[in-house]
């Protein structure tokens, strides 16, 4: 018989004291510090401080960021170290004197070396992919909108008021302090993409979470690496876009829901979690309406008495989730309406997004064919139930609530988006963690199958199923994904381009704010929906006059059919193209047929101009006057005589002559 001595059970005891001090310790400065800068940025919004002026509160932000990353590492580490030490108790050890790779894949409840190995190698080459192709994805053009509506707050305008936004604004006060220190540079868009970054990290975390929760860490390693080489996934990830930040909140979510006993407090940080996507997004209406069927379609389907809940415990929980989940969207819309943008908040938000809905409502499945819907319901619903029967037998209850709420959150979102949601802004991201979590449980079982083919059995058990699935996606990512091409940089350039000939005071003309760091002179986001409407008569697209009003003299635009007819009639008459995306104001000088040295052309906005020819200064008269250089000119019909005809004179904007730009031939 095996004693063991008083001292060891004192110093086993004495070291799980102190690393749940420690624990505890990271746990309150991480709260502290995330309190803290949450309050800052209370401070700077409610005094709309001009963050580019005031460097020292993008350190402090900063730094407190850094401190409530360290404490959730910290945090998690010691977790894991404490879960490891509390896992070695009852599994065999290995020797000291095995490989570190052996050690990580007994940490990972792998079957051996190789796999973590290869897990390892496909995670960082997943990482140096990703890298990658922040740099050489071409530039959404929803990019440098939201980057327009970020620079906006750091000029001390107001979103909503000051600068046109369909979107909820926590994303982009989260990182205007970022933009901030950035400053003015053509490569924001890259800068950007990089700061948000972390964020795919998260969501990759809480993917390994829910897996290792609901299955194993196994299972949670290979769901990650799945989900993460899956090009439907993959392809936004590097994108600046809200999505990117809406996706992880909304993980963080669920692995508040499902990570452990579900008492009021965590009912209530998830719905904290849940309301902070609907501070991003305001489709995490979908993610609401999933959880509660969800979350009652598993208590139909497992039972009260087997749940072992009473009534009042699930009616605390639940006003728990639903109060947690109103509170960030009240405080968005009281901070708005404090500042008396109520009226323009509810019309770019609310009223904006429900026209779209008219203009598409043919085009919403239960509205067109509602025959259809109903039929995708019932394809949907018999095999998720059966699915849900097969996990309800297993032996730990806790695992099988879990697993069929989590299946039913999948089948419930695919149902509203499918079903219920516009076409144009259907996505499908969101469950797409939730899906390969749930895949790669099951794959992981697929080696007790083949009990009766022992080769077979040994293949898989020493690379899982899960392992080949990650390989074919890399392979398959690796072989059709464009970051191996050169990416066009004309964003950069025409940013490039703008920076060097406007100031801050200038206006631009622009479709969706393209240029980022100047004032737009059309407020309208000229997409899909606002060109429907405005062709529909709905709104009016007074670009032309506002061009006029504001003395615009540059107009950028990566795609120009999206400008409405009237305003690319407008810019094709009144201005030059100097690249493939930059127009100028200008026109070109026609010769009279009856006076070769008489030359008469039209002016559209008021602006200083000169006559150049062929990139030289001409010589003459300009409305009988003498020509000396540049000169404001009011927008009508001007008359210029030279003893020098040319073939190519041309007035343009003094400032664009100046800084060297020239009509393209």
């Amino acid at each position: 018989m095996i004693t063991r001595r008083p001292g060891c059970a004192r110093l086993r005891n004495g070291f799980a004291r102190e690393t749940n001090c420690d624990v505890k310790l990271f746990d309150r400065t991480t709260k502290l510090a995330a309190l803290v800068g949450i309050g800052v940025s209370v401070v700077e919004a409610l005094f709309r401080v001009n963050l580019a002026k005031h460097l020292w509160l993008i350190g402090a932000q900063t730094g407190l960021a850094l401190i409530v990353i360290a404490g959730v590492a910290a945090g998690i580490f010691h977790r894991n170290a404490r879960s490891a030490r509390t896992a070695s108790e009852e599994t065999p050890k290995w020797p000291a004197d095995h490989s570190f790779a052996t050690r990580a894949a007994q940490c990972f409840q792998m079957s051996n070396a190789t796999e973590f190995v290869l897990a390892a190698t496909l995670f960082g080459l997943l990482i140096g992919l990703t890298v990658l192709n922040v740099l050489r994805q071409t530039v959404d053009s929803d990019e440098p909108q939201h980057l327009h509506t970020i620079w906006a707050w750091t000029r001390g305008y107001v979103q909503y008021r000051d600068v046109f936004d369909n979107h909820m604004p926590l994303f982009h006060m989260l990182f205007a302090p970022i933009f901030a220190l950035a400053g003015e540079r053509a490569t924001i868009v890259y800068w950007m993409r990089f700061a948000l970054l972390p964020m795919n990290f998260v969501a990759a975390w809480c993917t390994y979470r829910i897996g290792a929760t609901l299955f194993s860490r196994r299972a949670g390693i290979w769901a990650m690496l799945g989900v993460g080489l899956f090009s439907g996934y993959y392809r936004d990830v590097t994108v600046f876009a809200p999505s990117n930040l809406w996706l992880p909140l909304w993980l963080l979510c669920i692995v508040a829901l499902i990570g452990g006993t579900l008492t009021v407090r965590p009912a209530l940080v998830a719905g904290v979690l849940l309301g902070f996507c609907f501070a991003v997004s305001q489709k995490s209406v979908v993610f609401l309406v999933s959880v509660a069927v969800s979350a009652f379609g598993t208590l139909l389907f497992f039972g009260r008495k087997r749940i072992s809940a009473s009534w009042l415990g699930l009616s605390a929980r639940g006003a728990a989730f639903l109060l947690g989940t109103i509170l960030v969207p009240a405080i968005v819309m009281i901070f708005f309406a404090s500042m008396g943008v109520w009226r323009e908040f509810r019309y770019d938000v609310f009223d904006f997004t429900s026209l779209a809905n008219q203009l598409y409502k043919h085009r919403i499945v239960y509205n067109s064919r509602p025959l259809l819907a109903i039929v995708i319901v019932a394809m949907i619903l018999p095999p998720i139930f059966y699915v849900g029967r097969c996990i309800r037998v297993t032996d730990d209850k806790s695992a099988a609530l879990r697993r069929v709420f989590i299946l039913f959150v999948c089948a419930s979102y695919f149902i509203v988006m499918q079903v219920f949601w516009l076409p144009i802004s259907r996505t499908y991201r969101p469950i797409f963690p939730l899906v390969f979590v749930l895949l790669t449980g099951a794959l992981l079982g697929l080696p007790t199958e083949f009990a009766m083919r022992s080769t077979i059995r040994r293949i898989f058990e020493a690379v899982p199923v899960p392992a080949f699935v990650a390989l074919a996606e890399f392979l398959f990512l690796l072989a059709g994904h464009p970051f191996l091409k050169a990416s066009r940089n004309s964003e950069s350039e025409l940013l490039r381009q703008v920076l060097a000939l406007t100031t801050t005071d200038d206006w631009v003309l622009d479709p969706k704010g393209e240029t980022i760091f100047r004032k737009r002179t059309s407020p309208l986001i000229m997409e899909r929906i606002t060109s429907k409407v405005v062709q529909r008569g709905i709104l009016i697209d007074d670009a032309p006059q506002r061009c006029l009003e504001t003395r615009t003299c540059v107009v950028a635009a990566m795609a120009p059919r999206t400008f409405s007819a009237a305003t690319r009639e407008f810019v094709q008459r009144n201005y030059l193209p100097v690249s493939g995306t930059l127009r100028i104001a200008g026109a070109r000088l026609i010769a009279s047929p009856a006076n070769s040295s008489h030359y008469d052309f039209n002016v559209g906005i008021p602006a200083s101009y000169q006559i150049i020819s062929a990139g030289a200064p001409a010589a003459g008269t300009l409305d009988g006057l003498a020509y000396n250089g540049a000169i404001f000119l009011q927008p009508g019909r001007h008359t210029f005589d030279t003893s020098l005809p040319s073939a190519n004179l041309v007035c343009l904007w003094s400032r664009a002559v100046e800084r060297h730009f020239r009509p393209l031939e």
